[in-house]
């Protein structure tokens, strides 16, 4: 069951979501707070928040500009509360998003973004795919955000060395088995993979890797991956 925790300061919104969750066997709708006057209403809203760390929810669904407003007044608080809920997964509803917003929430944890507009269509989907631990985001909104990403990780060129400045030459110092790791990082496997694939535990696994970046000056998996590659490719 995936129990919901909603704070709005819509009425009408909180019934509409309560109609839209009817018959709905697999969500239950755990608490709910109408905030009338943010600047009034913060200390209860905060109040709330707190009741939330022994109630335990699945999803908290908010308003964006509730969001904004709590951050801006908050925000030391709001974080010290989140952190004492690891598992829960928030979802920001709003009239509109723009790509920086987004990218914004999305590194401060929220995971779904719906609009007001497509409540009544798509929130039931929207709850299930964030519960499962994905980001929901509407068709439209992919591209930009995405695009805003690349943007980001381009400015960040220390990210990955040119391949022409990594040595295959350093790969020489490495272990048949520190090869063997380096072989299934280029085939994008995460440690639980790779533990599994050479019967070793994901903690020797996170011990070669780190052995493997201070012996070969890599610094991070992409170069281990274009490292192995070049050196694979400069064999045949």
């Amino acid at each position: 069951m995936i129990k919901l925790a909603v704070i709005t300061s819509h009425e009408e919104y909180l019934q509409q979501i309560t109609t839209r969750l009817h018959g709905e066997k697999d969500i239950s709708l755990l608490s709910t707070f109408i905030i009338e006057k943010h600047s009034s209403d913060q200390e209860k809203l905060i109040d709330f928040i707190a009741q939330m760390i022994e109630q335990r929810p699945d999803i908290f669904l908010l308003e964006q500009a509730i969001l904004r407003d709590v951050a801006a007044l908050n925000l030391g608080i709001i974080l010290d509360h989140k952190n004492k809920l690891p598992q829960m997964k928030v979802i920001v509803v709003g009239i509109r998003f723009n790509e920086e917003n987004v990218m914004a929430m999305m590194q401060g944890g929220v995971r779904g973004f719906l609009r007001f507009a497509l409540i009544d269509e798509q929130l039931i989907k929207c709850i299930r795919v964030v519960d499962r631990g994905e980001f929901w985001l509407e068709a439209k909104l992919i591209t930009p955000v995405f695009d805003e990403f690349i943007k980001e990780f381009m400015k960040k060129k220390d990210l990955i060395e040119p391949l022409t400045d990594l040595s295959s030459d350093k790969l020489k110092m490495l272990s048949p088995r520190e090869m063997e790791v380096m072989e299934l990082i280029s085939h994008s496997m995460t440690n639980e993979e790779i533990a599994e694939k050479l019967f070793l535990s994901p903690k020797t696994v996170k011990t070669h890797i780190r052995n493997i970046f201070e012996k070969a000056e890599i610094r991070n998996r992409v170069e281990a991956a274009l490292l192995y590659t070049r050196h694979v490719l400069n064999a045949h």
